[in-house]
């Protein structure tokens, strides 16, 4: 590990903690829940869930631009405010692409961090269950050295990075792998942003399509759902899915734009994408998900033989060749 992550020192074993009965007038209840994108991103742990190469990874760099510089970006409701560090952790794309990426996106790169084994930005670490030891225990020693922690961490795979020991299919499993982000995302303060991939099923729900468990739906405080409608059209539609304490705002749609970064080679075309013409979709993600999915029946439908005998004498009628039986 690079100096700048230090090994911690041993933590006390924490004292065991037992359930009793308390009156409310006895207990601290904890404070409301703080934004920084308003029914959007929560300074909590959020998931972000979508097919694998949609462009999710735009969206948390669009995200982080706007944090580094403090601009707003109304559409994930994030108001003009003092620019915040985020600390990304990568594990599918190189740094050098993420960074393109970044600076094409506006990102301060002075307020960008990233947390891995090698300069090169590769080497994901490998969180386990305990936040006190490990790449985990490394992480938050760090964390306490800053004198403002970071406004938003990414973890993108999120499951990349995941103790092999444990698997996320398993529901006990992935309260185990995600409580320790919670854990640290209350304690500091700070958005956590774990970045995931959907099952593979034909389904509309996106509940089936979550990779994982329910787990993962119960520890989140908000879960984002990015797909895209035809896969061959340059967009992307990302809203929430859950939110435990507002209502689901309707989806954004985006642009996928692909922007020459550098001199193109015979092996690098030189290009990344960027997000850019956030639309307003009045509906929510799960709403429009059925309604691709209706949509795809109907031009998939073969017409009854009352519909094709409307259209035989509609040929007719306008003096065409009648459409074949």
């Amino acid at each position: 590990m690079s100096e700048d992550y230090p090994t911690p020192p041993p933590k006390p074993e924490p004292e065991a903690k037992h359930a009793r009965v308390r009156r409310f007038t006895q207990m601290t209840p904890p404070p409301p829940t703080r934004w920084i994108g308003t029914g959007w991103l929560p300074r909590a742990l959020t998931i972000l869930v979508g097919d694998e190469g949609i462009g999710k990874s735009l969206a948390w760099v669009k995200i982080a631009a706007h944090i580094t510089t403090g601009t707003p970006f109304k559409e994930f409701g994030i108001p003009e405010r003092k620019p915040e560090d985020v600390l990304a952790i990568i594990s599918e794309d190189s740094l050098g692409e993420v960074a393109a990426r970044l600076q094409l996106a506006g990102a301060d790169m002075n307020r960008m961090m990233f947390f891995s084994e090698e300069e090169d930005g590769s080497g994901a670490p490998v969180f386990g269950r305990d936040p006190s030891v490990g790449d985990f225990g490394r992480l938050t020693s760090y964390l306490d050295t800053l004198p403002e922690t970071p406004g938003l961490v990414v973890v993108d795979a999120w499951l990349d990075t995941v103790d092999g020991g444990m698997n996320v299919r398993d529901t006990q499993h992935a309260r185990q792998a995600l409580n320790p982000w919670r854990e640290i995302s209350e304690h500091y303060d700070l958005a956590t942003l774990l970045v995931t991939h959907t099952n593979r099923m034909d389904t509309t729900n996106t509940r089936d399509l979550m990779g994982g468990t329910v787990g993962l739906r119960q520890k989140a405080r908000m879960v984002l759902f990015a797909a895209r409608q035809h896969p061959e059209e340059p967009e992307l539609f990302i809203g929430p899915d859950k939110a435990n304490t507002t209502g689901l705002a309707g989806a954004i749609k985006f642009d996928v734009a692909p922007m020459q970064v550098r001199p193109a080679t015979d092996d690098d075309p030189g290009t990344t994408a960027h997000l850019t013409t956030p639309t307003y979709m009045m509906k929510p993600m799960r709403e429009l998900l059925i309604d691709w999915k209706h949509e795809e029946l109907e031009a998939n439908r073969k017409p009854t033989k009352a519909e094709q005998a409307e259209e035989d004498l509609r040929a007719y009628m306008e003096g065409k060749e009648s459409a074949p039986s």
